[in-house]
């Protein structure tokens, strides 16, 4: 079984490595979304930049996508994360969508990886996860359902 699969409650340690990478993924954001040149392009960077440095650790990726549905702490972190990057995205850009607007696309990219992740062995490559963010924040829908 793969280690996206586990069922073990979160540490404080792998909360603080996960709250590290999102700090990380946030810092980048700063910058990756007011110099794009559309709202969904930088939070297809945003997502995409998260997704790239969550799949190089295994557990923190797990925690994100999955654990989030039966931890508490996990979910307060992700939704914390969620809600200061949205609070960045109509912060810096004048075309960004209204906060729930952009909530939906958020938990809609969180659980198609989700679904993505319970349902394969190993995470999706990045052209994949590419492919599926994009469809998301320009479509509102993951490409099986486009």
């Amino acid at each position: 079984m793969s280690a996206i699969h586990r069922q073990q409650p979160a540490d404080a340690a792998a909360i603080a490595a996960y709250q590290r990478v999102l700090d990380r993924v946030y810092e980048r954001s700063r910058e990756l979304i007011p110099a794009a040149p559309t709202w969904q392009a930088g939070l297809y960077r945003s997502v995409l930049a998260c997704y790239a440095e969550m799949r190089s650790e295994p557990r923190v990726l797990e925690l994100h996508f999955v654990a989030t549905m039966r931890d508490p702490q996990v979910l307060r972190t992700r939704v914390q994360h969620r809600d200061r990057l949205l609070a960045l995205l109509a912060a810096t850009r004048d075309d960004a969508p209204d906060a729930l607007h952009g909530e939906f696309l958020l938990n809609l990219v969180h659980a198609s990886m989700r679904t993505q992740l319970r349902a394969g062995a190993e995470p999706p490559g990045l052209d994949a996860a590419e492919r599926t963010f994009a469809a998301i924040l320009w479509r509102g829908a993951p490409l099986s359902q486009a």
